[in-house]
């Protein structure tokens, strides 16, 4: 039987996040261009049998969240350094229902986008960074989600 390896992230949020644990949050793909989330809908629909906003919302949140992390993660000596991940502002806009199970994409941030983020932790101890995730079915758009990460050390 060949086993699975569990990425680093998944792991984080099961343990870190309640939340992400009972969603039954996963990481599909986590490469160069972007960190893709799934979740069953049977444990986030609603009483419409759809998927609830609030786990759509979430599940987005949480792979900006993870893009973070996958960055801060990657920092030469990050097993060294303390530094926490917070959301300080969010817009959800809703487009349409969500029949079948959640997966959310966030793109990864442009190079020079990354350069300025860490520019700013470097000087101030502190920096922010905007990223836009959305919850997709069946190649449409069903949640746009923007929201602005801090970290700090």
């Amino acid at each position: 039987m060949k086993s699975v390896k569990i990425p680093a992230f998944e792991l984080f949020l099961h343990e870190m996040i309640p939340l992400a644990k009972m969603m039954g949050v996963g990481v599909e793909v986590s490469d160069d261009r972007s960190l893709v989330l799934k979740a069953p809908k049977e444990q986030n629909k609603n009483s419409l049998n759809t998927a609830f906003g609030g786990s759509l919302v979430s599940l987005a949140t949480l792979a900006g969240y993870g893009v973070v992390w996958e960055l801060m993660k990657s920092e030469k000596d990050a097993e060294k350094t303390e530094w926490r991940i917070v959301v300080k502002e969010s817009r959800a806009a809703y487009r349409r229902p969500v029949i079948g199970d959640l997966r959310a994409i966030c793109e990864r941030p442009a190079q020079a986008a990354i350069a300025e983020f860490k520019d700013a932790l470097s000087r101030y101890g502190k920096a922010k960074l905007k990223l836009h995730a959305k919850v997709v079915e069946e190649g449409q758009t069903a949640v746009d989600v923007t929201a602005a990460f801090v970290v700090t050390r």
